[in-house]
């Protein structure tokens, strides 16, 4: 069933776009581009990234990794979401909860607005933060219209991995693993990673995902 899909942080795009699995994850859930959403805010948060990475201002090691070239066609390609395309009562009630930022507000304001209507609507987030405030927000509107919605990115990486098979999708992780840390925990071995130690270590980081999200979290694996 094809899938409209938001990337509610940056974060997941970045990690999706080094790992090379961004375009297969879409795929995955019978999605196109023109089906994935961001925010109109982040070309312009990775535009600023890249440029203070390429001045060496970057204090961040991890940044080396990032595959920056892809990250910024993706965002200056996806389709965007501003504050102007959403319900403004529920973008305020998510404003004001603590550890929702604005970006996140607005794109889950706009994915709520649209699973009235798309029942396969998806939500992609490597915020754990996120998940954890959104899970505790006592709106019956969030609750009953996000309920199984969100994936988080070791469930994509999982899921890539039952698709295309455990070494294909290490090989691909592997040099650039230390971008995350639960992903460098999990190929911790590196291509010595084995499917036994690497999954059951996947699944772990999905399990107490899930103990914080609640029924948010879809419930693959």
């Amino acid at each position: 069933m094809s899938s409209c899909i938001y990337c509610i942080d940056n974060d997941i795009i970045k990690k999706l776009a080094t790992f090379q699995l961004f375009n297969k994850t879409i795929q995955l859930f019978d999605a196109s581009s023109e089906q994935v959403n961001i925010l109109e805010t982040a070309q312009y948060k990775f535009e600023g990234d890249w440029k203070k990475f390429e001045g060496g201002k970057s204090r961040k090691p991890e940044d080396r990794l990032i595959n920056y070239k892809q990250v910024l066609y993706l965002t200056k390609t996806l389709p965007k979401i501003s504050e102007s395309d959403i319900d403004p009562e529920i973008f305020i009630q998510l404003s004001n909860i603590e550890n929702i930022d604005t970006g996140e507000a607005i794109l889950t304001s706009h994915a709520i607005q649209i699973i009235q209507k798309d029942k396969s609507a998806q939500i992609f987030t490597g915020d754990k933060r996120f998940i954890k405030a959104l899970a505790k927000v006592n709106l019956p509107i969030i609750q009953e219209s996000l309920n199984h919605r969100l994936w988080c990115l070791e469930q994509l990486v999982l899921r890539n991995i039952e698709a295309d098979g455990f070494e294909t999708i290490r090989d691909f992780i592997v040099p650039v693993r230390e971008c995350d840390t639960a992903i460098k925990s999990v190929f911790g071995s590196g291509l010595k990673s084995t499917p036994e130690n690497s999954l059951a270590t996947l699944k772990n980081y999905i399990e107490e995902c899930r103990q914080e999200a609640g029924n948010l979290l879809n419930p693959y694996k």
